[in-house]
């Protein structure tokens, strides 16, 4: 049984203790103790009910260690994040990451659950983190399948991935589940579409060529393998994992700036940059050069102009992550693959149009 606060306790207000309750109700402390614990066998039901209301109305709130000490669960669930890419001020502030973050917290918080958010660039860190509490399960983003198995390894508890990448290593077994997106079809999709529409030139842009965007990367090539005519070509170019490093990328991208070319960037944010990048520096986008992105952010469709990208459903990804992880933490046997594939859509917004055939 869980207790919240009914009253305000801020302002110099105290929050009530065992001991007053158990005065206000003119029972001893250790059957005020059994009601917050269920323990209830000994205790008249019109003392439950005493107790109960004086709990709510005086707004007793049971702190989180002793929930633990008193329960097989301990109510909590880790995100755990492996970053790659470096952040002005916090993972939060990234689109993706604070809209998945938003949804999962949503779904977690509706089951009676709390949120425990850490994220690292190194794994090591991350590991130590989640052998040093006591969590209920763990959602693990960004992470490479082998790093996933290793969580799993340590804890021996209900482990969900989301984008994980990679292949598990030599003698590994596979006990975490993965969510992520058919990207290879999202980079082939949008590949197509820029070919189609007639773009000579097409540089697939991202931090590095690693992950998920390395996927996303073979479906551009797949796409060119299938759609180039002759004049078309389909490369590849590696940004920087930090803005400095972008900005000296999008600059050399604009000094080799031809005629009919388009660029891709595997994210919506370093999309978004270049766009602002190359706008403050005269070139007419569209007109003169094609911008594309991936992830349909919320800043997509209030860029100018509207961002032409890759949609994902990142709600579904978050309310499946916690559904299935609630599945194992509660021991539910569902036939389930190893690796859910959601599907992606092209979005044609006005960064991207047709393009004029020479006469």
């Amino acid at each position: 049984m869980q207790w919240l606060p009914h009253r305000n306790i801020s302002g110099g207000k105290i929050m009530a203790t065992i001991k007053e309750i158990a005065q206000r109700a003119g029972v001893s402390t250790t059957t005020v103790s059994n009601v917050i614990h269920g323990k209830t066998k000994k205790v008249s039901p019109a003392n439950i009910q005493k107790i109960e209301n004086l709990i709510r109305e005086m707004g007793y709130v049971q702190k989180m260690g002793l929930r633990v000490l008193n329960k097989e669960k301990s109510q909590l669930i880790a995100v755990v994040i492996n970053y790659h890419k470096d952040f002005k001020d916090s993972i939060i502030g990234d689109p993706f990451y604070g809209k998945i973050i938003g949804f999962i917290e949503k779904y977690v918080q509706e089951l009676g659950y709390y949120l425990m958010l850490y994220s690292a660039k190194d794994t090591d860190k991350i590991f130590q983190m989640v052998m040093g509490w006591d969590v209920d399960g763990v959602i693990a983003i960004s992470f490479s399948k082998s790093n996933c198995e290793k969580i799993y390894q340590l804890i021996n508890k209900p482990i969900v991935s989301i984008d994980a990448y990679g292949e598990l290593d030599a003698g590994q077994e596979n006990h975490v589940l993965n969510i992520g997106l058919d990207d290879e079809s999202g980079g082939y999709l949008m590949t197509k579409y820029l070919l189609e529409c007639g773009y000579e030139h097409i540089q697939v842009c991202a931090g590095r060529d690693n992950g998920v965007d390395h996927l996303r990367y073979m479906g551009a090539q797949r796409a060119a393998k299938d759609f180039a005519k002759k004049k078309q070509k389909v490369q590849f170019t590696a940004l920087g994992m930090n803005y400095a490093k972008r900005k000296e990328s999008y600059a050399w991208l604009l000094q080799r700036k031809k005629p009919k070319a388009a660029l891709f960037f595997l994210s919506d944010l370093y999309a978004l940059e270049a766009i602002s990048f190359f706008s403050s520096r005269g070139v007419k986008i569209p007109e003169e050069i094609g911008i594309a992105g991936y992830d349909n952010i919320s800043y997509a469709e209030f860029s100018v102009p509207r961002l032409t990208t890759i949609s994902q459903n990142v709600e579904q990804k978050a309310s499946l992550a916690v559904e299935i992880l609630m599945e194992r933490i509660n021991g539910v046997e569902k036939e389930r693959e190893n690796e859910i594939m959601l599907p992606v859509t092209l979005i044609p917004r006005r960064s991207v149009q047709p393009q004029h055939e020479e006469k």
